[in-house]
């Protein structure tokens, strides 16, 4: 499988530099609350190249399973009526041990190797579904009998996007 990776803080490489260009600020998101990092170009500048928060920083190989098992508090999709409503989705990911992911990082585009099909989806978007995307939980090293780091273990939860 393959997945995207999408990180908060992203290094350019040499030798573009950001400040040429514009900066990231917060702000707070008008119907939610949310405080969210926004790409602010500075208008001036005609070469500041369009780059959005959610832009694809990576891809990864991964192994993605969906969580089915456990009982009903654990299922795989949880929806909860009460207060608020809230739809839940975990997936289980290993990854190989030089792939560097925590916490901040967002995840998205889990497909399939061979023919590309994206694996999870948002159907509240009809016609054109996207990739959910997914925040990262948990971030685990598991090791061999000879305590080499062999793969990773990531607890993702669908984002509230």
């Amino acid at each position: 499988m393959r997945a995207d990776i999408l990180k908060q803080d992203q290094d350019v490489p040499d030798p573009i530099d950001p400040n040429d260009y514009g900066t990231w600020v917060n702000r707070q998101d008008p119907l939610t609350g949310e405080i969210i990092r926004v790409w602010e170009p500075y208008p001036d500048n005609p070469n500041t190249p369009d780059v959005r928060e959610d832009e694809k920083f990576g891809t990864i190989r991964c192994l993605a399973r969906g969580i089915v098992d456990g009982g009903i508090r654990v299922a795989g999709t949880t929806e909860r009526f009460g207060d608020t409503y809230t739809n839940v989705d975990f997936i289980k990911m290993w990854v190989p041990p030089k792939t560097l992911i925590t916490k901040r990082d967002r995840i998205t585009n889990i497909r399939n190797k061979k023919t590309g099909q994206i694996l999870w989806r948002d159907e509240e978007f009809e016609g054109n579904p996207k990739a959910t995307v997914f925040n990262v939980n948990g971030v685990t090293p598991l090791f061999d009998a000879f305590n080499k780091h062999v793969e990773t273990f990531v607890l993702l939860e669908r984002a509230e996007v």
